[in-house]
């Protein structure tokens, strides 16, 4: 799989920086508008054989920025993380890799997956996040 990066819930404040970071690693940006919050990850990053979902998402949840990176060797995985660290972006909270399971989950399932797990590394509430519970 070629790299790709789907971003969702940037402000334009934030979207250059991470335009930058992504372009040192020469990785295409993908911006995900909030309506297709419902859509496969797998079908936004072109895998072969995700099909989209007929649904335009309208909800109120999922509103942290998250980044889902596809495709991705460790080098520059690594010089991604670092340029958003030493960038104006400093950090993003929520971010996964792409995998074969994530790929048939809405950016709202993942996104809820991912805080569930910030907030228990962080020490700053709730259980153990339980990955089959989705």
């Amino acid at each position: 799989m070629a790299k790709l990066v789907l971003a969702y819930n940037f402000s334009e404040e934030r979207l250059p920086a991470l335009k930058l970071a992504c372009m040192l690693v020469k990785a295409p940006l993908k911006v995900v508008p909030r309506e297709q919050l419902a859509q496969p990850l797998g079908y936004l990053a072109g895998v072969p054989g995700v099909e989209p979902v007929n649904e335009v998402y309208e909800g109120d949840e999922a509103r942290e920025e998250m980044l889902i990176l596809c495709g991705f060797g460790r080098p520059d995985l690594d010089r991604l993380l670092s340029a958003i660290r030493k960038g104006k972006l400093q950090s993003v909270a929520l971010k996964a890799a792409l995998t074969p399971t994530n790929a048939l989950w809405s950016g709202v399932k993942l996104q809820g997956e991912l805080a569930q797990e910030h907030a228990y590394m962080h020490g700053k509430k709730g259980p153990k996040p339980k990955h089959d519970s989705l």
